[in-house]
């Protein structure tokens, strides 16, 4: 809105743009809000956004960044990301003749040094990542979502009725590494079978919620038989009472599936009668929210993850779920904090350091089939690339190098064949050295800490 209440059109226009809507869900929704914190600040300085000068952005970084009169100061990476929110707008304000020029734009140094990029922060770590060992994980996991308590008993208060929906979702984050967005927006024909046969089963996620990139994706059948649980019990019973009170009767953007063909096409009919056929992998966050499926007992979502009213949940809840389960952690003395993309993180230096421990430590085979297994599958840098579905090999070094660099010469130092040391217990010798990577330390008397 423009300061005397009235749309701006200029700026609307950018959010319909292409430029804009080209961009992945995520940063369009992390994009919007910065966007609008700096026209705020201009607006609110008297300022026209097409008047803004390298000077106002410099003025904006200050008050942003290191005012002590900003109760909300940002860190350099959080600054980086409005850097980048701001260019994107003034570049295709510029290329639409709205703007001379960019107050983020190509700029000539003064004498001075005085350049917009100056204002890029130096300090800024392209990463900052923390990981979970599997006893943390599994600390967190049974006293944050699962109604334990610190000692390790159950909590005779504890009414939690999603905790068999959390479990389920947090055990599917910690062995497949989907992203938030990914795992969150599942749906039923998404999953696959707990096949007993194997310990991961393979499945796939659609391009429009792994970031344009169609992947496939491995889940341990010990995940998929919580979801199982779910599925056939708490998700059943808020079905059961969405259906009873009428909740999926006036639901005016429902798509009902015919079906799903082999070449991943969906094909629907609208409330309206009309039929549809859309790629599955062309749906968004928001197209799955709308698709449903008819069963022997009638309508039900589509999607995997439902809330108590029986609807489909959005994938951003479950930061709010997390949230919880940290405050229930620091209530009852457990120094754990998790996020979702922390699961990612931990289940990626998991199989990371499981691969390397593979390839470096003898394990029975010949320096020969060792070079033979690097042939066919590539190092174990790549292999985790592939688990996590990165476009670039670099972004997966640059995130875990940090806790595993040395680990290598560690193991050709200390090869010991008769060593039977678990992963388990190899991540926990990691994290004792390691910056970033929580664990518990259990003692004697049966306490732990962090």
């Amino acid at each position: 809105m423009a300061p005397d209440g009235r749309p701006d059109v200029e700026v609307l226009e950018f959010f319909r743009s292409a430029a804009f809507q080209s961009l992945a869900a995520g940063s369009q929704e992390s994009y919007a809000p910065d966007i609008q914190l700096f026209l705020s600040f201009l607006s609110v300085q008297g300022i026209d956004w097409r008047a803004a000068t390298f000077e106002h952005l410099a003025d904006y970084e200050f008050w942003r960044r290191r005012d002590q009169q900003n109760p909300d100061r940002v860190g350099a990476g959080t600054f980086s990301r409005d850097l980048a929110a701001i260019k994107k707008f003034y570049d295709w304000q510029q290329w639409r003749g709205n703007v001379a020029a960019s107050p983020i734009g190509p700029r000539t140094p003064s004498s001075t040094g005085d350049s917009s990029s100056r204002l890029q922060p130096s300090a800024v770590r392209s990463v900052q990542l923390k990981w979970l060992t599997p006893r943390a994980y599994r600390r967190w996991r049974d006293v944050g979502i699962g109604g334990y308590r610190g000692d390790g008993r159950r909590d005779a208060t504890w009414r939690g009725r999603n905790d068999g929906r959390n479990l389920a979702f947090a055990e599917a984050l910690w062995s497949s590494g989907l992203r938030l967005r990914e795992a969150g927006t599942l749906v039923l024909s998404e999953i696959p079978s707990a096949d007993g046969q194997v310990r991961y089963a393979k499945a796939r996620v659609g391009q429009a919620v792994a970031k344009g990139r169609g992947r496939d994706f491995w889940i341990s059948t010990g995940a998929l038989k919580h979801i199982d649980n779910y599925v056939v019990s708490t998700r059943a019973a808020a079905i059961h009472r969405a259906r009873s009170e009428g909740r999926y009767d006036a639901l005016p953007d429902m798509k009902i599936i015919d079906t799903v063909d082999h070449h991943r096409r969906v094909h629907f009919t609208s409330r309206d009668g009309s039929k549809g056929t859309v790629p599955l992998d062309s749906l968004d966050s928001n197209d799955r929210l709308n698709f449903y499926t008819i069963t022997d007992h009638g309508l039900e979502p589509w999607m995997v993850w439902l809330s108590e009213a029986g609807l489909p949940l959005p994938y951003r809840t479950w930061e709010a779920i997390f949230s919880a389960g940290n405050k229930r952690c620091q209530t009852l003395g457990v120094d754990i904090h998790c996020h979702p993309h922390m699961l990612r993180h931990s289940f990626a230096l998991r199989m990371l350091v499981t691969l390397i421990y593979a390839h470096e430590r003898k394990m029975g085979i010949t320096p020969a089939e060792r070079r033979e297994y690097r042939h066919i599958f590539g190092d174990p840098w790549v292999l985790v690339q592939t688990l996590l579905g990165h476009a670039n090999l670099e972004t997966t070094r640059e995130c875990y190098l940090e806790p595993v660099s040395g680990l290598q010469v560690d193991l050709f130092l200390n090869d010991d064949s008769t060593d039977d040391t678990s992963i388990t217990d190899f991540i926990t010798h990691i994290a004792a050295t390691a910056p970033g990577i929580v664990d518990v330390v259990c003692h004697e008397d049966g306490t732990s800490v962090t």
